[in-house]
């Protein structure tokens, strides 16, 4: 711009004193697809973290990843590199969008998402930087020559940059291994569909473009934490990034960004003097309080004689000063002796803290509750006045010359003041049903995006004593479960008709299974094909019990299987287990036990009311969501196989790859049984390829694992939630399920009331929390508590079956629905 045209200008002189933030910005360039070039030649390479899950984690499993940390940095072994560790906690707006076609859900699901909207949730965001220098120190001096006289005998430059570079993606490779189980991966150029940019006038899907995932990372350390895509830039990274303005005054800086949402007010902390001794996850505090910054640690690695030679010097002053034979002394002898036994490296570490606000008002708070965090750890801090500038750009990965305090430290150290600790926030992407089920809370204020599958498994187990909110909770989620598209269809196997009013809420079909009263259900009407006529006869021979096939002689499984194929052909409504009975006359020896007497009190007997309808009138079409409640066969052996079995055989009708649920609260009583264990077990298979999951729900661990097929279902079950439990057992929880000693202590001394629970999902380990206060009416739905079946039974034999009728008076709102 002329300067003759900036005279003219409104703020055309203001535009002559504007410092270009660039050129405190090392960054050039790629070099690969996960390296990045600096100004200096130095090298870096971004890795993301999910962190190590601490909240639930033994001291002797932390001790060891921080141990691992340790070996990592001292296995970089050369003052050329240096490792920078960024925590970016920002606050998040926690929804889940999604459509329901049941009016309960999407009121339930808009209730409980506008609650979530009022609390403040936070992400924490993990970063570690590797950076590789140049040889700058004395030692170094040999190597720079080395490569200059290569240089000058026709070495070229670029061979050199490239092997820099292969060694940087070497040391990256081992960081990923070393660090997976922190879910650790390296950044680099994505390519990311653009929904905005479709092919014009086609019906094809939008073309994948590059990003940049490193210049993603440092632009939200440039704005203060907000995040931004950003593409593969074609110009100097150092001038692409940095969206927002930065204005510094003596004590806080503001990014100014396009938007006043955007905008972000900070203060940065330092420590002025260190803590007496530093352990694994001592700043753990900072990831539960309800602020939002920006927290930048770097350790860079000193050669060993420069390190021994500093150690020695202080050892030789703490000598002649007051200090000898002080424990301080004791100290510095310990610190000299790690580093001569290699089993630590020392370097020069540095700290920052950014302390945001949205607010200029509300920054005071921010600094006051997050200094409060590092006080707690004796950590003596100040807040940057005349340095903070300086400190806004040491937060840059690779900006050494920016760092104003910095002090020697152990990569002991460094690993307890970085520990990489994190809580699990689940999945949002790349899933099996493609939706997260729900968002949970966490007690450190972070969603947790629930699913039930792990790839394409999600079979899950629930346990918990009455009275902890296990058949809330589990409700809650199978209506939550009815945002997956297409949305599933859901069978419930229920006890005490705890899930009868949410399942009529939904416009499910409920029955109880009542001894004595008709069931409508005759097996022998289903379609005549090879596999039904298989089941038929594993069922008959169950019925005919009590140990079904092993107590039958050959000649009477012949002459079941002879009666069985001359009834299928007949038309349905001739089918009947009297029909069948009088097939089975002749076919085998008479006596007071042969098969016609077994099978006499399935016609006309105790058992009659089972399976002896005249019409098979068990349907799953037309409807989504059933129920049956089993309480008054669950103990009752002989009618309660029989009629699980003939259930699930149906349910294969809803196997057609279309998402399916089925739960069985209190299964365990069914696992106790061998035939239909080993029946269900195998099913587990069979509706996992069909896209369903199975749930059993149960009081006590301790049921499920007294189960013969216990391990078989504890493995096939990616999902495990637990409710607190004063009585729980710790062999069932710690050697079955594979709980902690915090996890199991968790279940033990929680009470009920705080709605919390545990969840196990994959290498997750999270304690949740589901709160549905200020939601009354509905919970009374999701609970089945007796005072409520009462008034819900009292308002169905007034109203009828259609939710529309009673719903809104049961939840005590006439314009509920």
């Amino acid at each position: 711009m002329l300067g003759s045209v900036k005279r003219e200008l409104g703020f055309g002189e203001r535009i002559n004193h504007e410092r270009p933030m660039a050129r405190h910005i090392p960054y050039l360039r790629h070099r690969s697809d996960r390296i990045i070039g600096l100004e200096s030649g130095a090298l870096v390479g971004v890795i993301k973290l999910n962190g190590l899950f601490f909240q639930t984690e033994d001291q002797a499993e932390l001790n060891m990843r921080s141990a691992v940390q340790n070996t990592m940095i001292r296995s970089l072994g050369s003052s050329r590199y240096s490792v920078w560790s960024t925590l970016i906690r920002r606050q998040v707006d926690a929804t889940l969008e999604g459509s329901f076609d049941n009016e309960f859900c999407a009121m339930l699901d808009a209730g409980y998402m506008a609650r979530l909207r009022e609390k403040r949730m936070f992400s924490n965001e993990l970063y570690l930087t590797v950076v590789q220098s140049r040889p700058h120190t004395v030692l170094g001096a040999g190597e720079t020559l080395k490569k200059a006289l290569e240089r000058l005998f026709g070495r070229a430059a670029d061979q050199q940059h490239g092997q820099d570079v292969a060694d940087l993606e070497e040391v990256i490779e081992r960081i990923l291994q070393d660090l997976s189980k922190y879910g650790a991966r390296a950044l680099g150029i994505a390519h990311r569909a653009v929904t905005e940019d479709p092919v014009a006038g086609t019906d094809k899907p939008a073309p994948l473009k590059p990003y940049s995932e490193p210049c993603e990372f440092f632009n939200s350390i440039l704005t203060c934490g907000l995040p931004s895509r950003m593409r593969l830039p074609r110009m100097g990274i150092r001038n692409y990034i940095g969206t927002a303005r930065l204005h510094f005054n003596r004590r806080s800086v503001m990014a100014q960004a396009a938007t006043k949402a955007g905008d972000r007010y900070g203060a940065i902390l330092s420590i002025k003097e260190y803590p007496p001794f530093s352990e694994p996850g001592m700043l753990d505090g900072l990831l539960k309080v309800n602020q939002e910054f920006v927290l930048t640690q770097s350790f860079t690695l000193a050669d060993r004689p420069i390190a021994q030679e500093r150690i020695s010097r202080l050892q030789r002053q703490l000598g002649a000063s007051d200090e000898a034979g002080s424990s301080v002394e004791d100290d510095i002898d310990f610190a000299l002796d790690s580093l001569l036994n290699q089993e630590a490296v020392f370097g020069t570490h540095h700290f920052s803290l950014l302390c945001l606000a949205r607010e200029l008002e509300g920054l005071g708070k921010s600094v006051s509750e997050l200094g409060a965090c590092l006080t707690d750890k004796n950590i003596t801090w100040l807040r940057e006045d005349l340095n903070l500038e300086a400190a806004f750009w040491a937060q840059l990965p690779g900006n050494h010359s920016y760092v104003a305090r910095k002090s020697m430290l152990s990569s002991g150290n460094f690993s307890g003041l970085s520990s990489m600790h994190n809580f699990a926030i689940g999945q949002s992407e790349g899933l099996h049903w493609k939706t997260p089920i729900s968002i949970l809370e966490t007690n450190s204020q972070t969603p947790y995006w629930f699913n039930f599958h792990q790839r394409d498994v999600g079979h899950f187990l629930v346990t918990g004593p009455t009275g902890s909110g296990k058949t809330v909770a589990l409700s809650f989620l199978l209506a939550q479960a009815m945002r997956v598209q297409p949305c599933p269809r859901a069978v419930f196997f229920d006890k005490d008709r705890a899930a009868e009013i949410f399942i009529r809420a939904v416009g499910g079909t409920y029955e109880v299974l009542t001894p004595g009263r008709p069931t409508g259900f005759n097996p022998l009407q289903i379609e005549n094909d090879g596999p039904n006529r298989g089941f038929l006869l594993k069922l008959i021979k169950t019925m005919i019990g009590p140990g079904g096939r092993d107590d039958l002689s050959q000649e009477d499984e012949d002459c079941l299987e002879r009666a069985l194929l001359r009834l299928m052909v007949e038309p349905k409504h001739a089918r009947t287990l009297s029909q069948f009975s009088s097939l089975l006359v002749g076919g085998s020896r008479s006596n007071a036990n042969d098969l016609n007497a077994r099978l006499r009190s399935w016609i006309d007997g105790d058992k009659a009311w089972l399976f002896n309808a005249a019409e098979d009138v068990l349907s799953f079409e037309g409807n989504r969501t059933f129920g049956f409640d089993m309480t008054h066969i669950l103990s009752n052996e002989a009618m309660r196989t029989p009629a699980l079995m003939y259930l699930y055989h149906r349910l294969d009708a809803l196997l057609d790859g279309t998402p399916v649920m089925f739960f069985m609260d209190e299964g365990w009583r069914l696992l106790m049984d061998d035939t239909f264990s080993a029946f269900i077990v195998d099913k587990m298979k069979t509706i996992r390829r069909f896209n369903g999951i199975v749930g059993f729900g149960t009081q006590s661990a301790a049921d499920i694992v007294r189960a013969k097929a216990s391990r078989t279902l504890i493995e096939q079950a990616p999902t495990h939630i637990h409710f607190p439990n004063p009585r729980a057992d710790e062999a069932s929880y710690k050697e079955s399920f594979g709980l902690t000693a915090k996890e199991f202590a968790f279940l033990k001394t929680t009470a009920p009331e705080t709605r919390t629970f545990l969840i196990k999902h994959g290498t997750d380990s999270v304690i949740a929390k589901l709160d549905l206060s200020g939601m009354p009416g509905l919970i009374k739905v999701l609970s089945g508590r007796k005072a409520n079946l009462e008034e819900f039974d009292a308002l169905r034999a007034e109203f009828g079956d259609e939710p529309k009728n009673w719903l809104s008076r049961f939840c005590g709102s006439e314009n509920l629905l």
